[in-house]
């Protein structure tokens, strides 16, 4: 184990789900070094929801240029230099590993790809602790190899996303608008990648079955990008029973409140999806042509724990956390041509009512103080 470093960057440039999954790591760092400052580095868009977690000291975000008090623009590196005890770059890329090469007078754990020998031999001659960058690990798991590289316990992996009262305010009034406190569940049917998407009529029978079933107000989300909103409104349209609208109006960290108070939570492979998982609420994920075993949603009750083997394709069943996705004679799938559809085979191999009763078994699972009753809903 190293000596207890008094401050530490951790640089994850990359995307928001990727910024979410450093937070076991966050929370190893903060539990074995009492006091310690931790920063985040992130791309700007990315790390906005980790700027109310108490661990964490301040984000810094990787804009090319900053200006400085004397309003001169410089280097966001130039902030960074010599100013840590221990820096770690979460990936392989290359801003992140400059970053802590700049950044640490002392301890530097990053990463390296054997595929690419010149990058290999320099960042294992600046590293302290270089880590073979192994592409079949699921995204939580990095944190626990950089635990047990610094010699730190890493029992517990434990996905986390902190919001406090003005949060909490926010979604007891979105509710509000709605007559709420009826129980409800979450849909959210978009993702960053077209080739991710399922059949929105799908999505509206499941919501509709579901409301008059087992009495549930549904809610449907989506990012406030203009298009995303649109789909969203057309979506809700074609629902019998009108779902409550959210599109983009709330924060990440307004996103995870308003899902913990939720029975049910359905979506795709998304951040937001992530998100459900690290608050507790059942989740049914589907998948597309996504490497399951590296990006499938972490239980943090399980955590100790992975049963997925690198190129396993079908469903995952873990706790409160159930992940679909159909098979595929295809190996890795990740077919060029499904990219920009918005109808991806593997996609709609995942059947309405396959989905809707992997929903049911969920909320019929439900300790017995919490279950719901068919029929309570008026519809």
């Amino acid at each position: 184990m190293i000596p207890a470093p008094e401050t530490i960057l951790i640089a994850n440039i990359r995307l928001i789900g990727d910024v979410l999954l450093t937070t076991p790591l966050v929370g190893i760092l903060h539990g074995a070094f009492p006091g310690v400052a931790i920063d985040l580095l992130v791309n700007r868009g990315t790390g906005e929801l980790m700027e109310k977690d108490p661990r964490i000291r301040r984000v810094i975000y990787s804009d090319k240029w900053e200006k400085n008090d004397t309003g001169s623009k410089s280097s966001y590196l130039t902030h960074l230099f010599r100013q840590y005890d221990l820096a770690v770059s979460m990936n392989a890329g290359d801003r992140g590993a400059v970053a802590i090469s700049v950044a640490s007078r002392c301890y530097r754990v990053g990463y390296y790809e054997q595929n690419r020998p010149v990058a290999r031999f320099f960042r294992k001659a600046l590293f302290s602790h270089p880590l073979p960058f192994d592409e079949e690990l699921h995204v939580v798991l990095r944190c626990r190899q950089i635990a047990d590289a610094l010699g730190l316990c890493s029992e517990r992996l434990e996905v986390r996303l902190f919001w406090d009262a003005i949060d909490q305010t926010r979604v007891i009034t979105v509710l509000a608008e709605e007559g709420l406190p009826v129980p409800y569940f979450v849909i959210h049917p978009f993702a960053r990648w077209r080739y991710k998407y399922w059949d929105i009529e799908r999505f509206a029978g499941i919501s509709d079955r579901l409301a008059r079933e087992y009495g549930l107000m549904p809610i449907w989300t989506s990012s406030p990008e203009q298009e995303e909103v649109a789909l969203l409104q057309a979506a809700a349209a074609r629902c019998a029973i009108r779902p409550l609208l959210v599109p983009g109006s709330l924060s990440l960290n307004q996103m995870a409140c308003l899902l913990h108070g939720a029975r049910l939570y359905i979506g795709l492979d998304t951040a937001i999806t992530h998100i459900a998982a690290s608050v507790g609420v059942p989740v049914v994920a589907l998948y597309g042509p996504t490497e399951l075993w590296r990006w499938h949603p972490w239980n943090n009750e399980l955590s100790g724990q992975t049963s997925v083997l690198p190129g396993y394709r079908g469903a995952i069943r873990q706790g409160q956390i159930i992940t679909l996705q159909a098979a595929c004679e295809h190996q890795p799938c990740i077919r060029p041509h499904c990219y920009g559809t918005m109808e991806n085979p593997c996609m709609m191999a995942l059947s309405a009512d396959f989905v809707y009763q992997e929903a049911v078994q969920l909320l019929e699972s439900v300790d017995s103080g919490n279950v719901l009753q068919k029929g309570s809903h008026d519809c």
